[in-house]
């Protein structure tokens, strides 16, 4: 981009290039010492424009990489305030791409297996004869970058090039060691900032916070189970309520499991016919009133703790109150006619005799 202030390509370096190396189209002329020769790898005004527009109109999923189009200026030229992750993301991704059609073949090259070279390193996945391979070409990526570039663009950080193949072959993929996840953390913790004459005080405060609330959430002395709250009440059984009791009694309960296994066969070929008109969805809530329709009076027994599970209607409930469709009278009766034990099953009660109440 050859941003004044901020490229290495200066009339220094430029003046640098006759005593170390033999570049003479980039060598500066005596005559007019302040203007430099236009060299291969920097843009003209147009292309700075289209490369600005076109990174001002990208779009990325979310949170793959931040909004690059506000690190766009587009009176300059140029881009700034770009964090470390825009800039591994746009030297990864976007140089091969946008370079393509604006640099010579030979510049857009070195460029590109720069890029492919750290997009090897940073893969979730490696191969190991890959990053072999790499290791040995790294040092020829160098070179071709050395070809082009002055020798003031190159200093320890370039050249630590060489040795990330065989870093990331003995410390295995990047993702688990690079400092992205610290950054964020550290993006957190001065969120929490609140007075910014004690900055660290403030975080420590706000952190510890935090961490004794998740902490002790994970001990087991602290979870206790539900407590009843206030004065018990009673509430009627509504329909649904005891529709779905009575499916699942049906399908669970241990006394009906024998005849669930006798009746094995007709169920199934009810099932097959069921699937022809019905939802596979209700064929538990069918099989169930299609059990109970073939199950004898006397299967609950009449103790007390089986017989309060039956009521006159076959639904397979513990009632509060008289049995649903039965009128006080037969409900006496009924009491009358079993054993002194079951007289507690059914109480007489002045609410309407189709209401149940779950005790």
């Amino acid at each position: 981009m050859d941003i004044k202030g901020k490229t290495n390509d200066n009339l220094t370096a430029r003046w640098d290039l006759k005593s170390i190396c033999n570049r003479s189209e980039l060598e500066l002329d005596e005559r007019r010492p302040n203007v430099k020769p236009k060299a291969a790898y920097t843009l003209s005004n147009e292309h700075k424009r289209r490369v600005c527009e076109w990174i001002k109109g990208l779009q990325f999923p979310d949170g793959y990489v931040s909004n690059l189009a506000r690190y766009v200026d587009m009176m300059e030229l140029r881009m700034h305030g770009m964090k470390s992750h825009d800039c591994y993301v746009f030297m990864l991704k976007l140089i091969p791409i946008v370079f393509w059609e604006m640099l010579p073949e030979h510049v857009w090259s070195a460029l590109t297996e720069v890029s492919l070279l750290f997009q090897s390193i940073c893969s979730t996945t490696f191969d190991v004869h890959k990053l072999h391979e790499l290791e040995n070409s790294v040092a020829i990526i160098l070179c071709n970058l050395e070809k082009i570039f002055p020798p003031a663009f190159f200093n320890s950080m370039e050249h630590l090039i060489v040795h990330l193949p065989y870093e990331a072959y003995v410390g295995e993929p990047v993702q688990y060691r690079w400092m992205y996840p610290f950054e964020r953390f550290l993006r957190e913790l001065k969120k929490k900032v609140k007075n910014k004459a004690h900055v660290e005080a403030s975080i420590v405060e706000a952190y510890i916070i935090k961490e004794i609330s998740l902490f002790m959430s994970q001990v087991s002395i602290f979870n206790y189970p539900g407590r009843a709250s206030g004065a018990p009440k009673k509430r009627w059984l509504t329909e649904p309520e005891r529709h779905i009791i009575k499916t699942y009694i049906l399908t669970n309960c241990e006394v009906v499991t024998p005849y669930y296994e006798e009746k094995a066969d007709w169920l199934v070929v009810a099932k097959v016919k069921a699937q022809r008109v019905v939802d596979e969805s209700k064929w538990t809530e069918i099989c169930a009133y299609q059990l109970d329709e073939v199950l004898p009076v006397p299967v609950l027994g009449t103790d007390n703790q089986t017989y309060d599970l039956r009521d006159p209607n076959g639904l397979q409930v513990m009632v509060h109150n008289q049995a649903a469709g039965t009128s006080r009278s037969q409900a006496r009766q009924t009491d009358d006619d079993n054993e002194d034990d079951d007289e507690d099953s059914f109480e007489d009660d002045e609410t309407d005799d189709d209401e149940y109440e779950l005790t």
